[in-house]
């Protein structure tokens, strides 16, 4: 098993968990301790629970009272945008670094983001790494595509969310406050879904980003998740958009047609993956003005050839809160986004190009 020492506290600065929770007793244990077990220990944790019914508080109290870098906050239901801001109004660190009540870290997930923030430098707002998705019993799914987007990245963030899930950013703390945090209007008109990736976007938008090209997130893959209500994560995404839009009115159309096909082809996926094929096949059908949509057809009917021979698991892999992952064992992506988006390379969104470099993965 792979293992990292952990760096000297004297050397590292503070990194604030930001953790909400709504009736996750199922899994907030693991999560709050993949953060406790970081090979990097200079944390605290910020658990904000958003008015749990279920044994969830009993859960998280059960894990503060053994460490005091767990902080746990108590609010009224007021959706996960709130709930993060929240935390991130008690967040003294230097860094934040956001999970999900049912997501998993690697050990080293913080010390590496860290380390690539500092190199990167002051003009970093974020560093993300890669993940696999994985089933409630922590099976791995699939892998992310080997994103290695680094420096000006915000014309393909627009395209694509690389960041893939709130649970995989580092952030400068001041980059997140300047932003004013995450949007709690979106939840408010029913269009709750996409604030992590607005997060992400804006704060692309005013610094660089750097990656560290390696595994280290499980994101939990459920089917009665908010993720998988597409009409209102459509209704997200259009609103971040527009966002966008007004931000930059002169962004090229492009850029947003390829973030709306691109989103489309998500919403297919994971509509796939839950069971509703004919929604499936609507959202695959809005993706074909840009072109992507024929780059992923290849791919998608191998997935469909995979799924009638139920090969669909990535294999044996399973990952645990306390253990890294054997990345040697995890397949290539089901649909390698990284590659189709060099051969559909975007246009410059700003002065600055893009930079999308391939880096040694190891």
């Amino acid at each position: 098993m792979k293992t990292t020492e952990p760096q000297a506290e004297i050397e590292q600065p503070l990194v604030s968990v930001l953790l909400p929770v709504y009736n996750g007793a199922a899994f907030i244990g693991d999560t709050i301790e993949s953060a406790l077990r970081q090979t990097y220990r200079n944390i605290e944790v910020i658990v904000v629970d958003d008015g749990s019914t279920d044994g969830t508080v009993a859960a998280i109290e059960a894990r503060a009272a053994g460490d005091s870098r767990v902080r746990v906050i108590r609010q009224p239901n007021r959706g996960v945008a709130h709930a993060r801001n929240r935390a991130l109004a008690e967040a003294r660190g230097e860094f934040v670094a956001p999970i999900d009540a049912d997501d998993l870290w690697s050990p080293v997930k913080i010390e590496q983001q860290v380390r690539r923030m500092a190199e990167a430098g002051s003009k970093a707002g974020l560093v993300y790494c890669w993940w696999v998705w994985i089933d409630g019993d922590g099976t791995v799914l699939d892998r992310s595509p080997r994103w290695c987007v680094e420096g000006d990245g915000f014309a393909m963030m627009l395209q694509v969310n690389y960041t893939g899930n709130a649970s995989v950013p580092l952030y400068r703390r001041r980059a997140l406050k300047q932003i004013c945090g995450y949007d709690e209007e979106l939840g408010a008109h029913e269009a709750g879904g996409c604030e992590d990736w607005d997060v992400a976007l804006k704060v692309a938008e005013l610094y660089s980003v750097a990656v560290v090209p390696e595994i280290l997130v499980g994101y939990r893959r459920r089917r009665q998740s908010m993720s998988t209500a597409s009409d209102m994560m459509w209704r997200s995404q259009r609103l971040v958009i527009e966002g966008v839009l007004h931000r930059n009115p002169t962004l090229a159309p492009i850029l947003f047609q390829r973030s709306a096909d691109q989103f489309a082809l998500y919403l297919a996926g994971i509509s796939f993956w839950s069971g509703s094929y004919l929604r499936a096949l609507r959202w695959g059908l809005r993706a074909r003005k840009s072109g992507l949509a024929t780059k992923v057809v290849p791919y998608v009917l191998r997935l469909l050839l995979r799924c009638l021979r139920g090969r669909l698991r990535a294999g044996a892999v399973v990952m645990r809160p306390n253990e890294c992952l054997d990345a040697s064992r995890i397949p290539e992506p089901l649909i390698p986004y990284d590659r189709i988006y060099r051969e559909f390379a975007p246009p410059a969104a700003r002065t600055e190009v893009t930079a999308v470099r391939k880096l040694d993965p190891t």
